[in-house]
Protein backbone atom coordinates (compact mmCIF):
# COMPACT_ATOMS: atom_id res chain seq x y z
CA UNK A 1 0.00 0.00 0.00
CA UNK A 2 1.20 3.23 -1.46
CA UNK A 3 0.50 5.76 1.67
CA UNK A 4 0.79 9.73 1.78
CA UNK A 5 0.72 11.85 4.54
CA UNK A 6 -2.82 12.53 6.16
CA UNK A 7 -3.53 15.74 5.88
CA UNK A 8 -6.27 18.46 8.03
CA UNK A 9 -7.85 21.47 7.19
CA UNK A 10 -7.07 24.70 9.89
CA UNK A 11 -9.63 25.34 12.47
CA UNK A 12 -10.22 28.75 10.89
CA UNK A 13 -11.34 26.78 8.06
CA UNK A 14 -13.41 24.48 10.01
CA UNK A 15 -15.11 27.21 11.49
CA UNK A 16 -15.81 28.89 7.86
CA UNK A 17 -17.20 25.52 6.48
CA UNK A 18 -19.58 25.49 9.22
CA UNK A 19 -20.42 29.09 9.42
CA UNK A 20 -21.59 28.49 5.60
CA UNK A 21 -22.93 24.98 5.38
CA UNK A 22 -26.63 27.03 4.33
CA UNK A 23 -24.93 28.59 1.47
CA UNK A 24 -23.18 25.25 0.41
CA UNK A 25 -25.97 23.08 0.38
CA UNK A 26 -25.49 22.16 -3.45
CA UNK A 27 -21.80 21.83 -2.52
CA UNK A 28 -22.71 18.94 -0.13
CA UNK A 29 -25.59 17.88 -2.66
CA UNK A 30 -24.30 17.42 -5.99
CA UNK A 31 -20.96 19.68 -6.19
CA UNK A 32 -17.40 19.81 -4.76
CA UNK A 33 -15.46 21.91 -2.50
CA UNK A 34 -12.13 21.81 -4.84
CA UNK A 35 -12.17 25.40 -5.68
CA UNK A 36 -11.92 26.54 -2.11
CA UNK A 37 -9.47 23.19 -1.41
CA UNK A 38 -6.93 25.71 -3.05
CA UNK A 39 -7.17 28.21 -0.37
CA UNK A 40 -4.67 28.01 2.12
CA UNK A 41 -5.65 26.16 5.51
CA UNK A 42 -6.88 23.25 3.37
CA UNK A 43 -3.66 21.33 3.46
CA UNK A 44 -2.05 20.96 6.97
CA UNK A 45 -0.06 18.02 6.62
CA UNK A 46 0.53 16.05 9.72
CA UNK A 47 3.45 13.40 9.94
CA UNK A 48 1.69 11.25 12.81
CA UNK A 49 -0.82 9.53 10.38
CA UNK A 50 -0.31 8.01 6.96
CA UNK A 51 -3.14 6.66 4.38
CA UNK A 52 -3.64 5.60 0.88
CA UNK A 53 -6.31 7.46 -0.16
CA UNK A 54 -7.42 4.31 -2.89
CA UNK A 55 -9.21 2.81 -0.25
CA UNK A 56 -12.10 5.64 -0.36
CA UNK A 57 -12.87 3.63 -4.01
CA UNK A 58 -13.32 0.32 -1.45
CA UNK A 59 -15.81 2.38 0.85
CA UNK A 60 -19.71 1.12 0.33
CA UNK A 61 -22.54 3.67 1.07
CA UNK A 62 -25.37 0.98 1.25
CA UNK A 63 -25.94 1.10 4.73
CA UNK A 64 -26.83 -1.93 7.19
CA UNK A 65 -24.44 -3.80 9.29
CA UNK A 66 -22.77 -5.72 6.93
CA UNK A 67 -21.96 -2.87 5.04
CA UNK A 68 -20.65 -0.66 8.22
CA UNK A 69 -18.57 -3.84 9.11
CA UNK A 70 -17.24 -3.70 5.88
CA UNK A 71 -16.52 0.01 5.83
CA UNK A 72 -15.03 0.07 9.29
CA UNK A 73 -12.46 -2.82 8.00
CA UNK A 74 -10.56 -0.45 5.39
CA UNK A 75 -10.67 2.42 7.06
CA UNK A 76 -9.16 0.79 10.41
CA UNK A 77 -7.08 -1.10 8.55
CA UNK A 78 -5.76 1.86 6.03
CA UNK A 79 -5.25 4.11 8.38
CA UNK A 80 -1.15 4.18 9.58
CA UNK A 81 -0.30 5.51 12.96
CA UNK A 82 -3.56 6.62 14.00
CA UNK A 83 -4.27 7.16 17.50
CA UNK A 84 -7.27 7.86 19.72
CA UNK A 85 -5.74 11.34 20.55
CA UNK A 86 -5.70 12.14 17.24
CA UNK A 87 -9.11 10.30 15.91
CA UNK A 88 -10.80 13.56 18.15
CA UNK A 89 -9.65 15.62 15.93
CA UNK A 90 -12.34 17.52 14.12
CA UNK A 91 -9.87 19.00 11.83
CA UNK A 92 -8.98 15.44 10.60
CA UNK A 93 -12.52 14.03 9.99
CA UNK A 94 -13.49 17.39 8.58
CA UNK A 95 -11.04 17.43 5.49
CA UNK A 96 -12.05 14.27 4.86
CA UNK A 97 -15.67 14.31 4.00
CA UNK A 98 -15.33 17.89 2.59
CA UNK A 99 -12.37 16.80 -0.20
CA UNK A 100 -11.35 12.77 -0.75
CA UNK A 101 -14.44 11.19 1.27
CA UNK A 102 -17.00 13.64 -0.04
CA UNK A 103 -18.61 11.37 -2.82
CA UNK A 104 -19.15 8.45 0.16
CA UNK A 105 -20.21 11.11 3.03
CA UNK A 106 -23.16 12.54 0.30
CA UNK A 107 -24.24 9.35 -0.54
CA UNK A 108 -24.49 7.72 2.85
CA UNK A 109 -25.75 10.66 4.75
CA UNK A 110 -27.07 12.88 2.40
CA UNK A 111 -30.11 10.52 0.52
CA UNK A 112 -33.85 11.85 0.54
CA UNK A 113 -33.04 13.67 3.65
CA UNK A 114 -35.82 15.92 5.18
CA UNK A 115 -33.20 18.92 6.64
CA UNK A 116 -29.91 18.28 5.06
CA UNK A 117 -28.26 21.08 6.68
CA UNK A 118 -28.69 19.27 9.72
CA UNK A 119 -27.20 15.71 8.62
CA UNK A 120 -24.17 17.91 7.46
CA UNK A 121 -23.58 19.58 10.24
CA UNK A 122 -23.97 16.29 11.79
CA UNK A 123 -21.96 13.56 9.65
CA UNK A 124 -19.55 16.57 7.92
CA UNK A 125 -18.16 17.70 10.79
CA UNK A 126 -17.09 16.34 14.09
CA UNK A 127 -17.11 18.24 17.21
CA UNK A 128 -16.51 16.84 20.21
CA UNK A 129 -15.58 13.14 21.65
CA UNK A 130 -19.52 12.10 20.43
CA UNK A 131 -19.05 13.96 16.93
CA UNK A 132 -15.50 12.12 16.14
CA UNK A 133 -16.54 8.88 17.63
CA UNK A 134 -20.67 8.35 16.93
CA UNK A 135 -21.77 10.59 14.14
CA UNK A 136 -18.50 11.64 11.49
CA UNK A 137 -19.33 9.90 8.29
CA UNK A 138 -15.63 8.69 8.23
CA UNK A 139 -14.69 9.11 11.84
CA UNK A 140 -17.41 6.72 13.18
CA UNK A 141 -15.37 3.70 11.20
CA UNK A 142 -12.62 4.34 12.45
CA UNK A 143 -13.79 4.68 15.78
CA UNK A 144 -15.51 1.08 15.10
CA UNK A 145 -12.51 -0.34 14.34
CA UNK A 146 -10.65 0.89 17.21
CA UNK A 147 -13.11 -0.54 19.88
CA UNK A 148 -13.22 -3.93 18.23
CA UNK A 149 -9.73 -4.29 18.07
CA UNK A 150 -9.85 -3.94 21.80
CA UNK A 151 -12.83 -6.16 22.35
CA UNK A 152 -11.13 -9.09 19.82
CA UNK A 153 -7.42 -7.95 19.01
CA UNK A 154 -7.01 -11.57 17.27
CA UNK A 155 -9.85 -11.12 15.11
CA UNK A 156 -11.08 -7.51 14.41
CA UNK A 157 -14.00 -8.35 11.91
CA UNK A 158 -15.47 -10.89 14.65
CA UNK A 159 -15.12 -7.96 17.05
CA UNK A 160 -16.91 -6.09 14.98
CA UNK A 161 -19.39 -8.52 14.18
CA UNK A 162 -20.49 -8.84 17.50
CA UNK A 163 -20.24 -4.65 18.22
CA UNK A 164 -22.64 -3.91 15.57
CA UNK A 165 -25.12 -6.95 15.64
CA UNK A 166 -27.35 -4.48 16.37
CA UNK A 167 -27.15 -0.64 17.24
CA UNK A 168 -28.10 -0.43 20.13
CA UNK A 169 -25.26 -2.89 20.72
CA UNK A 170 -22.40 -0.10 19.88
CA UNK A 171 -24.27 2.44 21.56
CA UNK A 172 -24.68 1.33 24.64
CA UNK A 173 -20.52 -0.25 24.99
CA UNK A 174 -19.28 2.55 22.96
CA UNK A 175 -20.84 5.25 25.52
CA UNK A 176 -19.91 4.00 28.50
CA UNK A 177 -15.94 4.62 28.15
CA UNK A 178 -15.10 3.56 31.59
CA UNK A 179 -16.54 -0.33 29.87
CA UNK A 180 -15.25 0.82 25.80
CA UNK A 181 -11.89 1.38 26.63
CA UNK A 182 -11.19 -1.25 29.65
CA UNK A 183 -9.99 -4.06 27.25
CA UNK A 184 -10.97 -7.21 30.04
CA UNK A 185 -13.60 -5.88 30.68
CA UNK A 186 -14.68 -4.77 26.80
CA UNK A 187 -13.23 -8.48 25.70
CA UNK A 188 -15.50 -10.18 28.40
CA UNK A 189 -18.35 -8.73 26.82
CA UNK A 190 -17.50 -9.84 23.57
CA UNK A 191 -16.98 -12.95 24.46
CA UNK A 192 -20.21 -12.95 25.99
CA UNK A 193 -22.44 -11.68 23.13
CA UNK A 194 -20.96 -14.47 20.90
CA UNK A 195 -22.55 -17.36 23.37
CA UNK A 196 -25.56 -15.52 24.70
CA UNK A 197 -28.50 -15.89 22.13
CA UNK A 198 -30.63 -14.21 24.77
CA UNK A 199 -28.55 -10.01 23.61
CA UNK A 200 -30.60 -10.84 20.05
CA UNK A 201 -34.13 -10.69 21.51
CA UNK A 202 -34.32 -6.88 21.34
CA UNK A 203 -32.52 -3.90 21.60
CA UNK A 204 -33.46 -3.83 25.31
CA UNK A 205 -31.50 -6.35 26.17
CA UNK A 206 -28.00 -4.60 26.05
CA UNK A 207 -29.19 -2.00 27.66
CA UNK A 208 -30.11 -4.05 30.71
CA UNK A 209 -27.08 -5.93 30.34
CA UNK A 210 -25.15 -2.65 30.82
CA UNK A 211 -27.15 -1.22 32.99
CA UNK A 212 -25.90 -4.63 35.36
CA UNK A 213 -22.51 -4.46 34.27
CA UNK A 214 -22.24 -0.36 35.73
CA UNK A 215 -24.23 -0.89 38.94
CA UNK A 216 -21.97 -3.76 40.15
CA UNK A 217 -18.51 -3.32 38.82
CA UNK A 218 -17.67 -0.55 40.65
CA UNK A 219 -14.00 -0.69 42.01
CA UNK A 220 -13.07 -4.22 40.51
CA UNK A 221 -9.57 -4.38 38.87
CA UNK A 222 -10.67 -6.18 35.61
CA UNK A 223 -6.46 -6.03 34.75
CA UNK A 224 -5.94 -8.03 37.83
CA UNK A 225 -8.40 -10.63 36.72
CA UNK A 226 -8.50 -14.53 34.53
CA UNK A 227 -11.16 -14.30 32.01
CA UNK A 228 -12.53 -16.74 34.08
CA UNK A 229 -13.47 -14.57 36.79
CA UNK A 230 -14.10 -11.78 34.04
CA UNK A 231 -16.73 -14.06 32.65
CA UNK A 232 -17.95 -15.51 35.95
CA UNK A 233 -18.71 -11.65 36.46
CA UNK A 234 -20.19 -10.64 33.46
CA UNK A 235 -22.61 -13.62 33.86
CA UNK A 236 -23.96 -12.66 37.00
CA UNK A 237 -24.83 -9.25 35.84
CA UNK A 238 -26.61 -11.22 32.70
CA UNK A 239 -28.22 -13.32 35.07
CA UNK A 240 -29.31 -10.05 36.90
CA UNK A 241 -30.42 -8.09 33.92
CA UNK A 242 -32.75 -11.64 32.46
CA UNK A 243 -34.94 -10.80 35.71
CA UNK A 244 -35.53 -7.12 35.28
Amino acid sequence: MATEPIKLLSAAVVERLSSAVSNNLERYRTGNFDDLALESGWEIVTSRARWDPVIVDELDPAGGAETEIKNSLVIFNGFEGMTPALAREERLWARLCHVECLDFARQRWLRGGQDIEKDVRRHFFAAGLTGCRDDNAIGRLWWNGYVASIASPDNIELGLQRLLARANNRLQIVDRADTAFRQPLLQGICRLLGREAWFNSSDEAIAKFMFEVNKRSGGIVFEALQDTAVDAHLTACLDHARRR
